[in-house]
């Protein structure tokens, strides 16, 4: 038998192994990472823009530190929550997670798994050199100097996370629609001009049997735009509860004052809001508590709704895929002629204080802890916003930062009365689920502002005490393990300068604990008070 014929064959599968093995290690991407720090950021902005404009920031950042590969997670904001939860839980949380305090069910988190940043945040931002804002304290270059953190902080006195972007909420129009329904391109100027657009709409669906509504609907959306309808008629009773003149009222305050007896769901300020919640909430279909925001998004591109009121943080995502034009308008305020609020109306409501937003934390668990916050400068920083607002359109946070044409209107913010508060509607996740519960009191055919109200006053006790114990449970997971943290770092102070940097976090840290034992105290308070009540 002739073996030459399968030697030669063996030789030349031989040969082109050795030469696909030396492409593989030599020419090819390696096998292996070269890089030995993995820092990994997980959000839930998945629509059009921050993803794009994230992969931009962390190219130019891995350009720049060879040694660090940042790896963007993109999770569906249906399963964040029970994602987060569970991966940090089980240790396996990543380095950088977004989170906010409006987010259900995980007050707890910031106490838990979240370093503070306020030490560095007191530091100008070396990526800002020869900027405006070079020699600034870092948390100074921020356009509205962290408010949001500050506010969410779960110690108060430090700042646990930093802002990339910068919303403010919009009505979308589809200006096609819009001439077919009214037969005008006139865009409503006045709020007695939205709800006659109202009526046409519903007029107009009937006769030609399409199904269309004036707003398109669904759990978010709609209680984005039943939040900013209800503010109005509230000012004076915010006022009213205003005890310490702060011109802001906290979740704790008022779940307090509710269990006090200082309000109720009957107060006239607040059924006039809830007659302007009933009104929008007509103009959107049928059982649209049921969906969320996607499916307003997919009703609204399929022309089956007139507006869209929503976040500027979907601009992108409309511009890019509605087939239809698109105006962008601001939400007609209520004034004090109006015939159903007009009454308990001041003034037309400030829209947008250029608060920042999309709040990135630290893992307190991460390995990789100066390279983290090295990351999260220069994606804070005037060149590494600068691309992140270029490549996604959205606002940036910035100081510095130039604002790119398409969307400079998105800080043309309405000018008038401002008073941060804490929503009626969702003061926590107990009181939350009644709400939505029996909204359908005051949307359905059938609802009432009266009926809805009653209903609410007999629910929200349990449900407000439910979520004040939540929130004096929280309070406790961060104040006690303080104790020993103060007293290490008192230990650890001496005159040198690792010394005096133990101090300053004594210091800080003892104001903080003072903060939230007084908060502590106010909220344990509120409910004693409850049980004393007939």
């Amino acid at each position: 038998m002739n073996l030459a014929p399968l030697r030669s064959g063996a030789l030349l599968l031989l040969a082109g192994y050795a030469v696909a093995t030396y492409w593989v290690f030599t020419r090819s991407t390696p096998l292996v990472a070269t890089r030995p720090v993995v820092i990994r950021l997980a959000h839930w902005q998945i629509e059009r823009g921050p993803p794009e404009g994230i992969a931009a920031v962390i190219q130019r950042y891995e350009e720049l530190h060879p040694r660090v590969k940042v790896e963007q997670e993109l999770i569906p904001d249906r399963i964040y929550r029970q994602w987060l939860r569970s991966n940090l839980a089980g240790d396996n949380g990543p380095d950088i997670m977004e989170w906010g305090s409006w987010v259900e069910g995980h007050k707890d988190l910031p106490a838990r798994y979240f370093t503070p940043l306020t030490a560095e945040l007191a530091q100008p931002n070396p990526y800002n050199r020869g900027t405006s804002q070079e020699h600034l304290p870092w948390e100074k270059t921020f356009h509205d100097g962290l408010t949001c953190p500050k506010r969410d902080s779960p110690d108060p006195g430090q700042i646990y996370a930093v802002t990339i972007t910068e919303t403010t909420m919009r009505l979308f129009c589809n200006a096609q629609l819009l001439r077919e329904v009214t037969g005008s391109e006139a865009v409503p100027r006045t709020y007695d001009d939205l709800r006659r657009i109202f009526a046409l709409t519903k007029r107009y669906a009937a006769l030609t049997g399409r199904p269309l509504a004036a707003l398109a609907g669904s759990r978010d959306n709609g209680r984005a735009i039943a939040e900013t309808m209800f503010s109005g008629p509230l000012l004076g009773l915010n006022q009213r509860l205003d005890d310490d003149g702060n011109l802001y009222l906290y979740n704790r305050k008022l779940l307090g004052a509710y269990l006090a007896g200082r309000w109720n769901y009957r107060d006239p300020h607040v059924k006039a809001g809830l007659a302007l919640v009933r009104e929008v909430a007509q103009a959107m279909k049928p059982g649209f508590l049921q969906l969320r925001r996607d499916d307003a998004m997919l009703e609204f591109f399929r022309g089956e709704a007139l507006f869209l009121y929503y976040g500027t943080w979907d601009a992108t995502t409309l511009r890019q895929m509605v087939p239809f034009e698109i105006r962008t308008l601001r939400l007609p305020a209520v004034t004090a002629d109006d015939p159903i609020a007009g009454r308990w109306i001041a003034g037309p409501l400030g829209e947008g204080q250029g608060e920042t937003t999309l709040s990135l934390y630290v893992n307190r668990a991460t390995p990789h802890r100066e390279e983290v916050i090295d990351f999260l400068r220069f994606l804070t920083s005037v060149p590494g916003n600068q691309r992140f607002t270029d490549h996604s359109l959205w606002l940036p946070a910035i100081n510095g930062v130039q604002v790119p044409e398409v969307i400079r209107g998105f800080r043309d913010y309405q000018v008038g009365h401002a008073f941060g508060q804490a929503t009626y509607d969702a003061l926590g996740s107990s009181v939350s689920l009644v709400w939505d519960r029996n909204f359908h009191h005051l949307a359905g055919d059938q609802g009432s502002v009266d009926k809805f109200a009653e209903v609410l006053d007999q629910a929200m006790p349990a449900a407000i005490r439910a979520d004040l114990q939540d929130e004096v449970r929280n309070t406790l997971l961060l104040v006690r393990p303080q104790d020993a943290a103060i007293l290490g770092h008192a230990s650890l102070g001496d005159d040198s300068p690792a010394g005096q940097r133990h101090r300053l976090r004594q210091q800080e840290m003892e104001a903080s604990q003072t903060i939230s034992e007084g908060q502590l105290g106010q909220a344990r308070r509120a409910l004693d008070f409850a049980k004393e009540r007939p």
